[in-house]
């Protein structure tokens, strides 16, 4: 074999081997943007009380939604989960909790799907609406309902979530459509109280109340309690629309369909 030969099988290798590296880089971008919501253990159709999208919500219907908050693609956006997802290092869905899986909600368990209200049991779950608004994205439980989620697995940096109850539960449900209290707990310190939230007052629907907080770096646990209201469980239907975990790399880039805090008090205990 002569020098010409020999370097040209030399670099055609060298060819092959950049060709390969850019296919496998290529591939582990497409699997690691986000947490995405096609890999989640999701309900089929419109669950059991459909949602539809209207001109203006009504607290008289049950489900009836004119927002949206669609699913988060920023990259470093890792949504919390129940079913799907992984821990403690999160996967194409999302996060799921550490704890067992008896303490996730006070009633209608065990939790089947990803995404969906508690519904009226496992075979009645519903697409989350709170307050007139959509979520693509959440978790849906029932008081007293106690997620525990193992943050060893990635770089977080903060908490966005938005808590109120279940549209499903509206108009009739206990009179005010069910009442919780939300809190967030980081290693065992308080961060974050919501007040009672309830799915209606004063004949409307109460709108979703936006939960945001910073993650130090050395935090190894999110805790999430979905309390009672301080009435009892009747008609608890507890939601967190949006709930995610984000990374720095999230944080550097805002989210186009962003919610204000538009309803109720957080109380910071830092």
């Amino acid at each position: 074999m002569n020098f010409v030969n020999m370097f040209r099988e030399l670099n055609s290798g060298k060819r092959i081997g950049r060709f390969a590296f850019t296919v496998m880089l290529i591939i582990g971008v497409a699997f690691s943007v986000y947490a995405a919501k096609d890999d989640c253990t999701n309900i089929d159709g419109d669950g059991a009380v459909a949602i539809q999208e209207v001109d203006e919500e009504d607290v008289g219907v049950a489900n009836d939604y004119d927002e949206v908050v669609e699913e988060d693609d920023r990259k470093g956006v890792i949504y919390l989960a129940v079913i799907g997802g992984a821990q403690p290092k999160a996967n194409a869905c999302g996060l799921i909790p550490k704890n067992d899986a008896g303490a996730w909600t006070g009633w209608g368990g065990p939790l089947n799907f990803d995404n969906v209200t508690i519904g009226e049991g496992g075979n009645s779950r519903n697409h989350i609406v709170i307050g007139g608004t959509y979520f693509e994205r959440g978790i849906g439980a029932h008081s007293i309902g106690t997620f525990v989620y193992d943050l060893t697995g990635g770089d977080y940096v903060k908490f966005v979530g938005y808590a109120g109850m279940s549209d499903e539960k509206d108009p009739g449900g206990c009179g005010h459509g069910g009442s919780s209290h939300f809190v967030f707990s980081l290693d065992g310190t308080e961060v974050v109280a919501t007040d009672t939230l309830t799915g209606a007052a004063d004949g409307e629907n109460v709108e979703p109340l936006m939960v945001e907080f910073d993650i130090p770096a050395n935090a190894t646990e999110l805790t999430i309690v979905m309390g009672d209201g301080g009435d009892g469980l009747g008609c608890d239907h507890s939601c967190l629309g949006d709930a995610k975990l984000l990374t720095s790399q999230a944080t550097a880039v805002e989210p186009a369909n962003k919610l204000p805090t538009i309803w109720g008090s957080l109380k910071a205990r830092y």
